[in-house]
């Protein structure tokens, strides 16, 4: 076999593995939202105190209250809802944007009131989680986004990992360490995650063209799990988005 027949077998397969090889990103951002008793109390005060100044019969609140109602401001305003709620009641990319279906490959069997179905990794919430169904601890397992043929491109993707809603219920099961990223199908990133109790931010540049497909869809596949204290389910309480081409 000659040398120019080996150098040209090895070029070809140096161009195949660089083909198939997926990137790795870290996030960008992590945000630790307060989902405290506390944070809950501090959210009613803010209320108490908003609609006793702004409401119908606007009560004139005492110097002691106006300061407490401008410390809350520092954390709340009229768009926070709840504080569960992973995007404030204003306006954002998802009076657009945003997927309009959500599919799992398992999902851990409901328990008395609670579920863990794919959409609970697409209502925006951190109280919520979907939990794959597998016996073992669900690597290969994946959650699928769809976005229709016209809908606005994404070029930020989030991740709240684990089971957020309780520092307890978040050690208590496993949760993702890698995932990897595919569109239409085809691998494009894997995600590293950090094990904490947060909202992580990774950059997705990717050209949002149709091509021949009917839906856009983003599959994110369990590959590597942070082990959970108590139980080997895995759980990812929202992947949610950012884009361009809304307002």
């Amino acid at each position: 076999m000659s040398k120019i027949y080996l150098a040209v077998i090895s070029i070809l397969s140096i161009i195949f593995i660089n083909q198939n090889e997926v990137k790795e990103l870290n996030p960008i951002s992590e945000v630790i939202p307060d989902l405290s008793i506390e944070a809950q109390k501090n959210l009613e005060r803010f209320y108490e105190l908003y609609s006793k100044k702004y409401g119908d019969e606007k009560v004139e609140l005492t110097d002691q209250e106006n300061k407490e109602l401008e410390k809350l401001y520092e954390n709340y305003d009229e768009t926070t809802e709840s504080v569960w709620d992973i995007i404030d009641g204003g306006c954002s990319w998802y009076c657009g944007g945003g997927n309009y279906k959500v599919i799992a490959s398992s999902e851990l069997k409901s328990m008395k009131t609670f579920s863990y179905d794919a959409k609970k990794a697409n209502d925006l919430s951190y109280e919520t989680a979907w939990v794959e169904g597998k016996d073992d601890s669900g690597i290969g397992e994946y959650l699928e986004y769809h976005f229709k043929k016209h809908s606005p491109p994404v070029n930020k993707i989030f991740v709240s990992n684990g089971y957020m809603k309780t520092e307890k219920s978040w050690k208590n099961n496993n949760r993702v360490k890698k995932l990897k990223l595919y569109v239409n199908n085809k691998p494009f990133a894997i995600l590293n995650l950090k094990d904490n109790r947060s909202s992580q931010e990774f950059v997705f540049d990717y050209n949002w063209s149709k091509g021949e497909n009917e839906d856009n869809v983003l599959r994110f596949e369990i590959l590597d799990i942070y082990k959970g204290n108590k139980y080997n389910d895995t759980a990812i309480t929202e992947i949610y988005f950012d884009g361009t081409g809304v307002h």
